[in-house]
């Protein structure tokens, strides 16, 4: 890699400000159509407070459009779910250490890409994954592709939801037509069940309401006017994102959390949606309805060997890191086996306990 490359213009680094959100929302969401690296999210999930931005060109076009924080000797990347390629990721950490002379180490929490051969040390280790669906042209296309049995499934327990409740509709909203009572309402049986199992989880009402008025749209299924069950979703660019999916425990034999997903991902691709993201887990639903996992990891990038020494407690935390998760991991593909009930019965426990 050439040093005019790094120091020509066709790469930038600048402080973030407000009367930056207009070109760069416009350049993350061209760049990755990805959620977890767009404006909205930064905006409601993270803090963009002496953010940082870099902008790389290819052609005129930006290729690269990363926002970051700076705190001592380490960079902190708040793009989350990208892939980058080894030449375009050598090129920024060569740009950050050029300009920011104290900085030893930067972060990506979750990012793809090809490390071998990097020009600088690297700690690498599997982070996150999410199960994204490739959407053709037509839901007819789609839902032609599913599984046979699958598909019979959804065709069965359709007809039988209306053959049931004749007064069943299936509604949509988008961005300002979002209310509180859809929200709470899908957020509500969704905690329900999870708690159900022992554990003391609930959403952020508040962020995820803002969120899905900002970019999203909810699928509402509703008998005798009242929400059944229900999907919140965001779209940026051309993808879509499922956040939650909730529905009335007392309608379950009618699968209407099966029904509500397969009803959303029709209407994206209706929409315009080239690609819908499932969210992660080790689900087998989700691969019957053509999930494939996209796995991302967890990158260190460290100035030379000499500094990861000299920060050798991040290199050990990351290394148990990556343990704990290989074992969750385990442990979700076992789920249905006794002993991995007893292991996530106490982890319930205990996180239960701490939360208090």
């Amino acid at each position: 890699m050439s040093n005019e490359l790094v120091q020509g213009d066709d790469a930038s680094i600048s402080p973030y400000s407000s009367d930056m959100a207009p070109l760069v929302g416009s350049a993350l969401a061209d760049a990755y159509h990805m959620l977890q690296s767009s404006l909205p999210f930064f905006k409601i999930f993270r803090s963009l407070e002496n953010t940082h931005c870099y902008i790389a060109r290819h052609d005129g076009r930006p290729s690269t459009v990363l926002l970051f924080t700076r705190r001592k000797r380490r960079v902190d990347v708040l793009n989350e779910m990208i892939e980058i390629d080894r030449p375009e990721l050598e090129r920024f950490a060569s740009r950050i250490f050029t300009q920011f002379k104290t900085v030893d180490i930067i972060n990506f929490k979750a990012l793809k890409t090809a490390a071998d051969g990097f020009r600088f040390p690297v700690q690498q280790h599997a982070s996150k994954d999410t199960y994204v669906i490739a959407l053709p042209v037509t839901p007819e296309q789609y839902t032609s592709s599913i599984g046979k049995s699958t598909r019979a499934n959804i065709r069965a327990q359709t007809n039988g939801l209306h053959r049931h409740f004749p007064s069943f509709k299936s509604l949509f909203f988008t961005n300002a037509d979002i209310t509180e009572e859809h929200i709470r309402t899908i957020i509500g049986f969704s905690e329900k069940k999870i708690n159900a199992k022992g554990v003391a989880f609930a959403y952020d009402v508040g962020r995820i309401t803002q969120l899905a008025r900002e970019c999203g749209f909810v699928n509402i299924f509703s008998i005798d006017g009242r929400i059944r069950a229900g999907s919140i979703n965001y779209r940026v660019g051309g993808s879509y994102f499922g956040e939650v999916t909730g529905y009335d425990t007392d309608y379950e034999k009618f699968g209407l959390g099966k029904l509500c997903v397969h009803q959303t991902i029709c209407e994206s691709i209706a929409r315009g949606g080239k690609k819908f993201y499932l969210g992660g887990g080790v689900f087998d639903f989700k691969q019957r309805m053509l999930g494939e996992v996209l796995a991302m990891d967890e990158l260190h990038i460290y100035r030379s060997h000499f500094k990861k020494l000299a920060h050798a407690d991040v290199a050990a935390r990351a290394l148990a890191v990556a343990h704990v998760r290989r074992l969750k991991k385990m442990l979700h593909q076992k789920k249905q086996e006794k002993w991995a009930k007893l292991v996530f019965k106490s982890a319930y426990f205990i996180q239960n306990k701490l939360s208090k």
